[in-house]
């Protein structure tokens, strides 16, 4: 039986890919025997385009998150520092009878901080999960097969209006798994 020379994994006869990493198989990278010293390690050179698609989708995501904190975080400090003072006096008739006194204000504003916050967070989280797909680190596919299985449990609870991103979380946790992708980040 034939052994690849890339991962040393045993091969069915007439296979045309390596079932445990992807490589295509010639008789350079088949052999009858299996020799540890002859396996080679995954070319960090080339980044499968579903990577590189799927880093850009990350970044672009965190990109929108840090500016999302950062608008609310601006807008909470506005809104704390009396930007409320600002608005038409038809506008502030309208949400006296929501906001009824200055410490309701005050959480408010406060609230939106905090969100803010949490966003400028997530989005760090989010450049960093970025950095380590691109680069091919195995804690970052890892941490990313983690959330999709993460999302595709919460959108179950949120179905029908979450079908989109179970979707979604299937096709990433799928292609995460594919042994050309396994072997790129080990």
């Amino acid at each position: 039986m034939p052994f690849c020379n890339k991962c040393g994994a045993e091969l069915k006869e007439n296979t045309k890919f390596c079932a445990n990493c992807g490589t295509p198989v010639t008789t350079s990278t088949a052999s009858t025997s299996f020799d540890s010293s002859a396996v080679s390690s995954p070319q960090r050179g080339f980044r499968p385009a579903g990577i590189a698609l799927l880093t850009v989708l990350q970044g672009i995501v965190s990109f929108f998150l840090l500016l999302g904190g950062v608008a609310l975080i601006g807008l909470g400090i506005f809104l704390g520092a009396g930007g409320w003072e600002l608005l038409p006096a038809d506008v502030l008739d309208q949400l006296a009878s929501v906001f009824a006194s200055q410490i309701i204000i005050a959480f408010g504003s406060a609230f939106l901080v905090v969100i803010g916050l949490v966003m400028l967070i997530v989005a760090l989280l989010g450049f960093i999960m970025t950095w380590g797909l691109w680069s091919g680190k195995s804690w970052a596919r890892t941490i990313t097969m983690i959330l999709a299985v993460i999302g595709i449990i919460a959108g179950i609870f949120s179905l029908p209006g979450s079908i989109i991103n179970i979707i979604i979380d299937i096709v990433i946790l799928y292609y995460l798994t594919r042994p050309r992708i396994r072997a790129y980040y080990q």
